[in-house]
């Protein structure tokens, strides 16, 4: 099926990879919202010339018909013009959704094209009153983290199916992407320690252990353990005395030098 001149400018938007879900124009009440002003201005162009002709003859009644008469075919003009202008521009306004995002190309001669990554979008929310319900259209309020991209697409054909299709897209999309399916980077990050996690200051370890990995930092060398107390010389004391009482006994030493050495002794335990 060949494609109109509209369909080939979003074909131009496209990624590598990218392909096109769906993509369609407005509601024809769309194009009657547009017309509005120029509606108005073909009626007050069409008055005017009307009330043109109530007023002839020559003079100053002559010159009020002339600017009337004139008046009145420049606003019926413009009028023309407008609904034209709005005609080819509601003809080639498009909203597209894609394997990746939404698109909405706007404008005529000059196009300008507005789009949003199914990545970034939290919500869609539909609002369809009576008549939208009755004529087949509805207005669709696009919810992402941030003010930019596309926020409300109104007058739209199908806007329950427009909906289904982002939802289903989005869905596909992180599937594919959290199968591994897609070569596109992952649409959140897993969170990373990092120094600047901790600041200008290397991670500690009580730091490491909290985040569940110990950090990692130059070996300290842990400082001597104190040594045990060397044992005590009570065995040899105790040795000693009972050499020195059988000296006494013997007769070798006298009782007063067993003291005397005794105390000696005792006093160095």
């Amino acid at each position: 099926m060949q494609l109109t001149f509209d369909e080939r400018y979003a074909e131009t938007l496209l990624a590598s990879g990218e392909r096109i879900i769906r993509n369609q124009r407005q509601h024809w009440l769309g194009l009657v919202a547009r017309w509005g002003l120029g509606v108005v201005l073909i009626l007050v162009g069409l008055a005017v010339m009307t009330a043109s002709g109530w007023v002839g003859g020559d003079g100053f009644f002559g010159t009020v018909h002339t600017i009337l008469l004139i008046g009145g075919i420049v606003v019926l003009i413009a009028g023309i013009g407008h609904l034209t202008l709005g005609y080819f521009r509601w003809e080639n306004d498009r909203d597209v959704v894609t394997t990746r995002r939404i698109i909405q190309t706007q404008g005529f001669v000059n196009r300008h094209a507005g789009d949003t990554s199914l990545e970034k979008i939290n919500d869609a929310v539909l609002d369809q009153g009576f008549l939208a319900r009755m004529f087949g259209y509805g207005t669709l309020d696009v919810m992402t983290a941030s003010a930019s991209g596309i926020q409300k697409m109104r007058f739209l054909t199908t806007p329950v199916e427009f909906k289904k299709d982002i939802m289903d897209a989005k869905h596909e999309l992180e599937m594919g992407v959290a199968s591994g399916r897609f070569a596109d980077a992952p649409l959140r990050s897993e969170p990373v320690v990092t120094q600047s996690t901790f600041g200008s200051k290397a991670p500690t370890a009580e730091a490491g252990v909290a985040y569940g990995t110990p950090a990692a930092g130059p070996a300290v060398a842990s400082a001597p353990a104190p040594m045990a107390p060397a044992a005590g010389p009570t065995e040899d004391v105790t040795e000693t005395l009972a050499k020195l009482a059988d000296l006494r006994d013997k007769g070798v030493i006298t009782a007063e030098d067993y003291e005397a050495k005794k105390t000696e002794l005792l006093g160095r335990i």
